[in-house]
């Protein structure tokens, strides 16, 4: 193909981009507009043009997104194999190897992964005697060191960055990073961050590879600009600053990656770092129908901080948004599996996607597919079942139910840690050959023996499997569940072990108790066994390679499907209640439904839930404040079987939303009702309660856990005990 015949392809605006010559140029490039194309396009054009393709350097953030990126361009332009079309980490891996000396390191350094970091850092951490919780407190520093290098910090800023450290290292962080860094060098040795880190460093340091960085790259492209961070910026910065020919294409309307130090001005503020840059727009989406595109750029249009433009498209019209608004999150997923069931003839199961905000959300409707018996993939994330923190409180559940579960026992022995590692699996193994004895029995028996350094540690397990056997007689199983996760402080374990992926790991943890409680509703009188059979049975019809696609919000970026779900449009889950305290982080949230809502092709639906159950407790949201910033004329409401839902009454109003000018309504639209238990009387620190196990007590500290109130209690007879309010009442101060 030659080079007219390609551009003739193109639009006039993305013609326009693809043959800009010389100087920095931004191209805005809106959902679905074809920005891959630029970018492979320009690089063919270029080498028409006679620009050597090694002197051209093109850059992605994924190894997918980079090999077709190659690919594409190989199909049109056969010498392009000469130019670096990589990803950002590989490019840097790449040019250290050549430069490595200039740092001290050979050109085979080591590349360290996740768990040579978690080494070297419990390494760093006892020969400092820094006495944390073993393998618990390792993360913490992980995640803070990860954290300073996508900030672009290192260890000797600690004096000018000293205020940005404290916000996200623990306690003598600094020192073990420094440390840290020390001993990857004298070992050789980098980590991934390490390799955008220590390039960005020889860059600000050394004029000879500046030098011959700069003379190297005489044209380089960027994709997907708007997920830089600081150090990647910099980087390209400098060795664009010869030339000053630096490409870069984007959306800020799709930035939805702040947690890894991206940031729209990135993009949008690209003509401050270069006043001289050519401004493009791709504006006409190619995929959607044209009410999606309209609804999705209305909605879109609401931020502030982002750069004029408006998604268009002369696709058909399409059919109308639907929008469901079901009494709970059961009803809901049913909906959405009847529905894709219903329509499995216009739409085959892998054309269909299912997204949500929160991981946890896949567990109800992984149970609805399920029992539809429609296959489902869930991606970027294992099936709800399959997940370690599940797993985990399972595996104590097993070993209640049937005690000689051994393969649970083990897992439940040291999680969270008990200092109970293979020197015990091993004794307790050897046991249970010699007496016959199921794990758990022998670990009783070890108990008793007076082992040296064992007994005891065995004991401190057993004892927590007897005690949770005793509560799970008294108390309903929703809040034995609840129980068994405080009483073993596995919200700690996650905290200390996951810094980074606490939030979700803790909501799916509550959604088991959620699980239990919609189990219970259900099927009253069944027990804690009942539940465990028909979990597991269900469990068996799992997730297929081919099927209906299921992922959070965040997967979907750079994907498209022809009939999507969007599910949970509540404040509280979109925008989630943890990115509601200022207009920043309302505006990604609001970036995020953008994206998914522009990766339907051609029908897309939205739910939302007038309750849902939240760790075992039934709460309500107000629906999204987002659903009114799409216009009614694209939006058709879709009415229960069976007449008007009550729930629907005065929806319509609801469903407008704010006006943004009303301030009380945006500063505190994060505030949700709820209609949770509440104790009799007041009930705050110091106040004398009762409660029907524990006897009396001093309430000490009141906290609210998803609009759940728990209360901190010291009793007389047994000490501290969190428990719930609504179990409480007031009662004889003892003290």
């Amino acid at each position: 193909m030659n080079m007219s015949t390609m551009l003739n392809r193109l639009n006039e605006f993305q013609r326009v981009a693809a043959v800009h010559r010389d100087g920095p140029a931004v191209v805005f490039a809106g959902a679905g507009s074809g920005k891959t194309r630029i970018i492979t396009t320009r690089i063919a054009w270029l080498i028409a043009e006679g620009v050597s393709p090694w002197q051209i350097l093109a850059l992605t953030f994924t190894n997918k997104a980079a090999g077709e990126m190659r690919d594409r361009v190989l199909s049109m332009c056969p010498v392009s194999d000469k130019a670096l079309v990589t990803t950002f980490h590989s490019a840097c891996a790449r040019w250290l190897r050549e430069f490595a000396p200039e740092l001290g390191f050979t050109s085979d350094f080591t590349i360290y992964d996740d768990s040579d970091q978690k080494s070297v850092i419990k390494k760093i951490l006892h020969r400092g005697n820094i006495q944390l919780d073993k393998d618990t407190s390792v993360a913490e520093f992980r995640t803070g060191i990860n954290h300073a290098k996508t900030l672009g910090l290192f260890p000797g800023d600690r004096i000018t960055e000293r205020a940005q450290f404290r916000t996200f290292m623990p306690l003598g962080g600094v020192d073990v990073y420094t440390a840290y860094q020390e001993t990857l060098a004298l070992a050789n040795a980098m980590d991934f961050g390490d390799l955008i880190m220590n390039m960005l460093l020889l860059l600000k340091t050394n004029d000879r590879v500046i030098r011959i960085m700069q003379d190297r790259y005489q044209y380089i492209l960027v994709d997907e600009y708007q997920d830089t961070n600081r150090p990647q910026i910099e980087l390209l910065k400098i060795i664009a600053g010869k030339h000053q020919n630096l490409f870069v294409v984007g959306d800020d309307d799709q930035s939805i990656y702040s947690w890894r130090g991206a940031v729209p001005a990135n993009i949008i503020d690209f003509d401050q770092t270069y006043p001289n840059v050519k401004v493009c727009k791709l504006e006409q989406n190619y995929r959607c129908t044209a009410t999606i595109v309209d609804a999705a750029a209305a909605l879109v249009s609401n931020n502030i901080t982002r750069a004029d433009k408006t998604l268009r498209t002369d696709n058909p019209q399409g059919e109308p948004i639907d929008f469901r608004y079901e009494t709970d999150g059961e009803f809901e997923a049913w909906w959405v599996a009847e529905t894709i069931k219903k329509e499995s003839s216009q739409y085959r199961y892998e054309d269909v996607a299912i997204f949500y905000r929160t991981n946890s959300q896949s567990r109800i409707l992984e149970d609805a597919l399920r029992k539809e018996r429609i296959p489902y993939r869930i991606y970027g994330s294992l099936r709800f079942y399959d997940r370690a923190e599940i797993k985990d409180v399972m595996a104590y559940i097993k070993v209640l139910v049937n005690p000689r579960d051994d393969v649970a026992t083990f897992r439940a022995l040291n999680t969270p840690p008990r200092g109970l590692g293979a020197v015990a699996e091993d004794a307790i193994a050897a046991c249970a050959r010699e007496h016959q004895l199921s794990a758990y029995e022998a670990a009783r028996k070890l108990a008793q023996d007076g082992v040296p350094r064992l007994s005891s540690k065995l004991a401190n397990f057993v004892d927590a499997i007897e005690n949770l056997k005793l509560s799970m007689t008294r108390l309903p199983l929703p809040e034995f569940l609840e129980s068994l996760i405080e009483g073993i402080n596995y919200f700690g374990f996650l905290a200390k072990k996951f810094p980074d992926q606490y939030e979700d790991k803790q909501d799916n943890v509550k959604e088991l108790v959620t699980a239990i409680a919609e189990f219970v509703a259900n099927n009253p009188g069944q027990t804690l066994g009942d539940w465990l059979q028909e979990t597991m049975l269900a469990s068996e019809v799992g997730g297929d390679l081919k099927g209906v696609n299921m992922m959070t919000l965040h997967m979907s970026k750079g994907l498209e499907f022809e009939r999507v779900f969007l599910v949970g449009l509540e404040d509280g889950l979109l925008p989630h209640f943890n990115s509601t305290d200022d207009i920043k982080s309302v505006e990604e949230e609001r970036r995020l439904l953008y994206v998914g809502m522009t990766r339907a092709k051609n029908k897309l639906s939205i739910s939302a839930a007038y309750m849902r159950r939240t760790y075992g407790k039934t709460q309500t949201n107000p629906v999204s404040r987002f659903l009114g910033e799409i216009p009614s004329r694209f939006v058709n409401i879709l009415t229960p079987p069976g007449g008007e839902s009550p729930f629907l009454d005065g929806f319509e109003t609801a469903a407008q939303g704010p006006n943004k000018k009303d301030s009380q309504y945006y500063d505190n639209a994060d505030k949700t009702s709820n209609n949770s238990d509440s104790s009799e009387g007041p009930i705050v620190a110091g106040t004398p309660v009762t409660h029907p196990t524990y006897g009396i007590g001093n309430v000490e500290e009141i906290e609210t856990n998803f609009g759940r109130p728990k209360v901190l209690v010291r009793f007389r007879d047994i000490g501290l005990r969190r428990v719930e309010a609504h179990h409480l009442s007031r009662g004889h101060d003892y003290f």
